[in-house]
């Protein structure tokens, strides 16, 4: 088969550039499960395409010397496969590319096989079966197929199942009969591209709020940033003038390329960005700085640790949120030891600040303690209530550092990775109620109370406590005002000799 060409289709395979940094780590990972995510336009699908030909180049040789592999490429109907999957698929594997062979038509599977030689002169033989899952359950269209790798074009029209149970199929194929070195490892990969989905979506479940181990998310900037990616491709006037007209959430979600709004209410915090204020490696506490903590009680409690750092940042390192039905009593079993980690060794205790109903509610005759003096009784280490309760100035509290760009680069709030449910409240479960009011939906003035609204009222405490009611209003009025600063000791702080580790 010496006369088999060199690959070469519209988009060439040897000299295409990726559309940047993001795209790059997605097409070289090799995390079981991989995805991409970003907005409209950002070359997701272009590289994933690139990514089936990487990852079929990356497959064991067989006896006579040829790469093989089957790959599966999946969509939600058959429509969109032909009309957007395959149009892409083609710049790259032309359909009348010599010696490729293509089988398919209009609201049914199609196959592509393609013989080709990579520049180096390595023969490869690729199949490629398109599928559109449908109204079929995954198991059933796909029972017994055995790919080499899996992509599936965007995932977030598909049910959860169909990624785990295409990786599970993955990893026999070619046969180990076949391959020269019978003990090669056989590469197994599933991953996908696609647009942001909604907070309540099963992508953010897996990927964000409760990541499971083996699956990468690469999410690709702000289409509007200066670091947005296919560049090349999409202008920053294409943005502009999606933003102009499309509603917010889909402006949010295709625009800035970021988790969309639950359809139960409005964010309190849209302006907290996960790929801003979020470190993508864990925060190291500073020794000498002051260890703050928030508190939110009652039976869903919250407990957050904080540093405020010399030029104003506000760095959050850990939370317990332990769920539902949880007394002072074990809420402090499980503080305690955070508290006493490693890692906060050499931190003089701070500000701890809690809810002000948390003082309130013991019987004082009868010897009971409050909710917070349970808690500071258990740790050793003096709570005092937030000098306010007023919504408005709790929400700044976090409002401002979300806004505020120290030195023009820094944010003024970073969260470490461990904080997920802090994380998963400020970027969209911390929101106002949805009520519908005749032909249109307005929203609640107090947020609802969930499971996120603990650890993010927590945090406001917290800052409250550091900050000071004082301090928050007139950072509120100083904003946006040149050489605004956040002062690092405009609220009070607890003078104390406790010490953590003589706890």
């Amino acid at each position: 088969m010496t006369d088999v060409p060199v690959l070469a289709g519209d988009v060439s395979l040897w000299e295409w550039t990726t559309p940047g940094p993001v795209a790059t780590a997605y097409l070289q990972s090799k995390s079981p499960l991989d995805f991409i995510m970003g907005p409209a336009g950002s070359g997701k699908t272009t590289t994933s395409v690139v990514k089936c030909a990487l990852n079929t180049l990356q497959m064991p040789v067989c006896k006579d010397g040829t790469i093989r592999a089957l790959g599966c490429v999946v969509r939600d109907n058959y429509r969109t496969l032909y009309r957007t999957t395959l149009e892409t698929w083609f710049r790259i594997f032309p359909r009348n590319f010599p010696g490729s062979h293509f089988e398919g038509g209009q609201d049914r599977p199609a196959k592509h096989r393609i013989t080709f030689r990579t520049p180096r002169g390595q023969l490869v033989e690729m199949t490629v079966d398109f599928y559109a899952v449908g109204d079929h359950a995954i198991e059933d269209l796909l029972k017994g197929y055995e790919p080499s790798w899996a992509w599936i074009n965007e995932a977030d029209l598909l049910h959860e199942r169909v990624a785990t149970f295409l990786y599970g199929r993955t990893g026999r194929n070619p046969p180990r009969s076949m391959l020269q070195d019978p003990q090669a490892l056989v590469p197994r990969q599933v991953f996908a591209d696609l647009n942001p989905p909604d907070v309540d979506h099963w992508i953010y479940r897996d990927f964000v709020e409760k990541p499971i181990d083996g699956y990468q998310l690469h999410q690709q900037p702000d289409g509007l940033s200066d670091a947005a990616e296919n560049r090349q491709g999409v202008s920053r006037a294409y943005y502009e003038e999606m933003a102009r007209l499309l509603p917010e959430r889909d402006v949010v979600r295709f625009v800035n390329g970021r988790f969309g709004y639950s359809l139960s209410g409005k964010p309190v915090y849209p302006e907290f960005h996960e790929a801003v204020h979020c470190s993508p490696t864990p925060l190291v506490p500073v020794p000498q700085l002051p260890l703050h903590a928030g508190y939110d009680q009652g039976l869903s409690p919250a407990g957050i640790l904080f540093q405020q750092m010399p030029n104003g940042q506000l760095r959050f390192y850990a939370e317990v949120v332990p769920g539902h039905g949880i007394g002072p009593a074990r809420f402090s079993e499980k503080w305690a030891p955070v508290l006493q980690e490693p890692r906060f060794r050499g931190c003089p205790p701070g500000a701890h600040t809690a809810d002000p109903a948390g003082f309130y509610g013991a019987d004082r005759q009868a010897g009971e303690l409050a909710w917070a003096e349970t808690i500071s009784r258990a740790i050793g280490i003096p709570i005092m209530p937030a000098p306010t309760q007023e919504p408005g100035i709790r929400m700044d509290s976090l409002r401002i550092p979300m806004t505020t760009a120290i030195d023009g680069r820094l944010p003024g709030l970073l969260l470490d990775p461990s904080c997920r449910m802090l994380r998963s409240g400020l970027a969209a479960q911390y929101k106002f109620p949805r009520q519908r009011q005749d032909t249109r939906d307005v929203y609640g003035d107090r947020p609802v109370k969930n499971e996120w609204s603990h650890p993010c009222e927590a945090a406001q405490y917290g800052v409250l406590g550091v900050r000071g009611r004082a301090g928050i209003i007139n950072s509120a009025a100083q904003a946006g005002r040149p050489g605004n600063v956040i002062p690092i000791d405009t609220g009070r702080r607890q003078a104390t000799d406790f010490n953590v580790w003589n706890v």
